[in-house]
């Protein structure tokens, strides 16, 4: 999904949930793992994509810049803690490259609220902060992924981003008798 930041006029979300507060990314990759796994419960369409993924090295990576997502923009990206100060959401905001599908403006590969947060605006403030600070940066368009049947896409629509590319995962699999599927 894709937004025209020039075009865009940005919805303003609730306030901050009581207790609250937002902080710049840190490099703490695995809570960010520990978190984002809190994200999703086992009926979430996304939940067996990650099987079998290292979460802290997943992390690490993106937060080094490694990867087809580039470099994490820190204007752009924040945190939000609870009481407690453990992570209920983060938004990862990075200066993907142009390729043949993307224009090179900057990208969301990451944002995610812990379940027990979902609701409560997080979310929403995670992404106007995002949306917000690529506005003032002067860059034209913010862009995203989100699975089909995924909640979280009402939220992106809400904000104003709309469809502009589908791409379908197909896996393959070895039975157990050797055939293939």
């Amino acid at each position: 999904m894709v937004i025209d930041l020039e075009a865009a006029t940005i919805p303003r979300t609730a306030p901050m949930p009581r207790g609250m507060r937002v902080e710049t990314l840190d490099g703490d990759e695995a809570s960010l793992a520990i978190a984002a796994a809190g994200a999703l419960t086992p009926t979430h369409v996304d939940f067996a994509i990650w099987a079998g993924v290292d979460r802290a090295e997943y992390w690490g990576r993106l937060l080094a810049g490694g990867g087809p997502c580039g470099p994490v923009l820190p204007a752009a990206s924040r945190l939000i803690r609870d009481m407690d100060g453990a992570i209920a959401g983060a938004a990862i905001v990075t200066a993907m490259n142009a390729t043949d599908w993307w224009t090179g403006d900057p990208w969301v590969p990451e944002i995610f609220v812990v379940s027990m947060y979902q609701g409560r605006g997080v979310g929403g403030l995670l992404l106007e902060h995002a949306l917000d600070a690529c506005a003032r940066a002067g860059d034209k368009h913010l862009g995203l992924t989100v699975s089909q049947g995924n909640p979280a896409r009402r939220l992106y629509e809400r904000f104003g981003f709309q469809p502009f590319r589908s791409t379908w995962l197909i896996e393959c699999r070895e039975p157990q008798d050797g055939a293939h599927v």
